[in-house]
């Protein structure tokens, strides 16, 4: 049995897409928990060697030395007037390693239409992970265009839709696009990992007070400036919060530090850049609360770790935010900006209340997000469609 995947990126790009790809390509290698080498699942990998799309920036070489040898990267070329970059070659590669089955990653983007025209026209089973949204920039003509054309086809063409929250599938329901079957795949986390104690990474920082941690990349749309002008408000009530930010700068760093120097907070905000796999275990860990502000979520992966972790959370109630993390269970939910700093305030002050919501958190994580069920699903497909 072979499987390939297509996606647009693939770690080191940072993002909760490329995470999900790399932990179902890693995980469904094998056949089972203690499998040998001799008895893994060929499972490969096609992708680009992209860290942004829009613009398209390329990862360092260097760091794509430890790729693993069923990861294939190929080069992006723009699409003139759209935001569409097309891997050389993607077509020619999918014929070259001759899948019996293909997983589609992404809507909107070519990698997945891709995969999707060659198991149609090879006759084989694809499954399709769209992570669908639609957003002011898809609600423009050219893009509407797309949907109902490229985009229409890659959904006709799919033997199964692999949706990552209930939202996502509503949202796809109301789009009209074509269906043949749903299934719920939602993204897990390694509950031992991240019960697994770690040393502070910012232990300096907590011993001036409590830290509200950010697990995001800097960049529009995560919403991290309601935040920072959420922060005056919340030192008045707890003069020694501090606020770190984990995630690579996507352009905005600059903003927000000279956003934090107009309020008046500099000497509370701290910039952190990117972590190890262990360090952000032990940033959640140690964190008093994850805040996650972002506009938008298809599922939102770094809410279930820091829940796994046992570190409640602040965030903007949109999209599947809710099932991850409901409301007044696991953290506090806010609607407008302006609820923000109450919600973070009543955190930092109820240490009780965030045991709570974190002992609520970890049982969460562990009956409806785990990596073992997810998996499973996986696989159970592959013996469905192949046999």
């Amino acid at each position: 049995m072979r499987i390939v995947h297509t996606c647009l990126r693939y770690p080191p790009a940072t993002g909760g897409v490329e995470r999900y790809v790399q932990e179902i390509a890693q995980r469904t290698r094998r056949v089972s928990p203690d499998a040998t080498d001799q008895s893994l699942r060929d499972v490969r990998v096609l992708t680009s060697t992209m860290r942004t799309h829009r613009p398209i920036s390329e990862l360092a070489r260097e760091a794509l030395q430890d790729d693993p040898p069923y990861v294939q990267r190929l080069r992006a070329k723009d699409t003139p007037l759209i935001s569409y970059p097309r891997l050389q070659g993607l077509s020619h590669y999918l014929g070259h390693h001759q899948p019996d089955v293909v997983h589609g990653h992404s809507f909107w983007y070519q990698p997945a239409d891709a995969a999707a025209r060659y198991a149609r026209s090879h006759d084989i089973p694809f499954i399709f992970h769209p992570i669908y949204y639609e957003n002011a920039l898809r609600r423009k003509w050219q893009w509407q265009l797309y949907k109902h054309t490229i985009g229409r086809a890659t959904f006709a063409a799919a033997d199964v839709v692999a949706v990552i929250s209930p939202f996502e599938q509503e949202l796809i329901e109301r789009s009209g696009l074509p269906v043949k079957r749903f299934e719920l795949i939602s993204p897990g986390v390694d509950e031992a990992v991240l019960t697994t104690a770690q040393p502070n990474p910012f232990a300096e920082i907590s011993r001036r007070g409590p830290v509200m941690l950010s697990v995001s990349r800097l960049s529009l749309g995560k919403g991290l400036k309601a935040v920072f002008r959420a922060l005056p408000e919340v030192l008045k009530a707890v003069p020694d919060a501090q606020f770190v930010l984990v995630g690579e700068d996507f352009g905005i760093q600059s903003d927000l530090e000279a956003a934090a120097e107009t309020l008046g907070v500099t000497a509370h905000v701290h910039f952190a850049g990117r972590l190890s796999d262990m360090a952000l275990v032990g940033a959640y860990q140690h964190a008093a609360l994850l805040v996650h502000p972002t506009q938008y979520e298809a599922f939102g992966i770094v809410l279930a770790e820091s829940l796994a972790a046992g570190t409640p959370v602040v965030a903007r109630n949109v999209s599947a935010v809710p099932y991850v993390a409901p409301d007044q269970e696991v953290g506090l939910l806010f609607e407008e900006n302006k609820e923000l700093a109450d919600k973070l305030i009543t955190l930092l002050q109820d240490r009780s209340l965030r045991e709570r919501f974190g002992q609520a958190g970890q049982r969460r994580v562990r009956e409806n997000f785990s990596w073992e069920g997810s998996i499973d699903k996986i696989t159970s497909l592959y013996d469905e469609l192949l046999g």
